[in-house]
């Protein structure tokens, strides 16, 4: 019913079509749908008759934005969702389960079928708010104008002298001004992970950028690279881990993808997760033409996490990758060891 009511009043909404939202409903088990669902929904013209009863292991939960549990039961029994997956509880309780009803239970179904009506009106309306305009940017690519596009420098990397201007959100255009850019592309981040292990794959090597570390400039970090013209994040992925620690990637995971610091470079990374077996790794990687010098280190999750909170792994994408592991890490194992 859930379900039902979902799809019919997003579609009244609008937010289905402008957002592409789908809605889904799976349980912990599947009993089919109820004929008295589908009586009292029709009531209502909303049918139901085509939709489906589906468990929830047949679904991969990182797709989904919002998981909405319903009853008691189902809020018990949720597994840990993935990083940006949010979640809400409605205890409403079951009108196929639990009910003492001498004769006519339709009017338990009704009254189940208005609540949740209520309920998902009251979804819609949150749904609503967060995608209200004040929470779209005001402004878009064609409210700047480039004046001037220089790049005073191109070696390995590239820097820009940019004269522009902008629209105002109180109106108009501001100043004519100049930005410098250190212009970099997309780099992807791959946490390599054993989950039948619980292991994770660390490189360390020297970093320029971190000269001035107190510690040491070579730096504990993840299987990391550049994604070149025409090639998908995933391949790099796949590269980069056989290249800089000589492992196999089998199946993978999108965690995040950012602007690293927007105010002085367009370098974006994007972080995977990727399903590895440790059990040969180790040793020195990486390519001489490209002057890398790589110590492959395989480590408890448990110590990956700890050295965080030392100060012993001490870079922005690794830090967010290992900190998303230990919120999903009992998520993920089930998921990757299933057999």
């Amino acid at each position: 019913m859930a379900e039902g009511w979902a799809k019919y009043l997003l579609a009244q909404s609008g937010l289905a079509q402008k957002f592409q939202l789908q809605v889904h409903s799976a349980g912990i088990e599947a009993h089919g749908v109820n004929p008295k669902a589908i009586k009292v929904m029709a009531e209502k013209g909303v049918d139901i008759s085509q939709q489906t009863s589906d468990l929830l292991a047949s679904y991969s939960l990182e797709k989904f934005d919002w998981v909405i549990s319903l009853c008691s039961h189902a809020d018990q029994n949720c597994p840990v969702l993935p990083v940006g997956v949010a979640r809400q509880h409605w205890d409403l309780p079951d009108p196929a389960k639990g009910v003492k009803v001498k004769g006519d239970i339709l009017p338990v179904f009704r009254e189940s079928r208005d609540r949740i009506k209520v309920a998902v009106e009251d979804f819609i309306d949150m749904l609503e708010g967060l995608y209200s305009q004040s929470l779209v940017p005001q402004f878009g690519r064609s409210d700047i104008e480039i004046i001037k596009q220089e790049s005073p420098f191109k070696g390995f990397f590239e820097m820009q002298e940019i004269t522009l201007r902008h629209r105002l959100f109180e109106a108009g255009w501001s100043d004519i001004f100049k930005r410098e850019l250190f212009v970099r592309g997309l780099a992807v981040v791959a946490l390599l992970y054993d989950p039948e292990r619980d292991k994770v794959v660390l490189i360390e090597q020297f970093r320029v950028g971190a000269l001035e570390d107190t510690r040491s400039p070579w730096l504990l970090e993840l299987v990391a690279g550049m994604v070149e013209p025409g090639e998908a994040p995933e391949d790099v992925v796949r590269r980069e881990a056989m290249e800089e620690s000589g492992c196999v990637v089998k199946e993978m995971i999108k965690l995040y993808d950012y602007w690293v610091s927007p105010g002085a470079t367009s370098e974006r990374v994007a972080i995977y997760c990727g399903h590895v077996d440790t059990l040969h790794v180790g040793g020195v990687h990486g390519l001489d033409e490209e002057h890398e010098d790589i110590r492959v280190e395989v480590v408890d999750a448990t110590w990956a996490f700890e050295a965080i909170n030392s100060g012993v792994i001490n870079n922005a994408a690794t830090i967010m990758a290992l900190l998303w592991l230990q919120l999903n890490r009992v998520w993920l194992r089930q998921e990757w060891c299933k057999e």
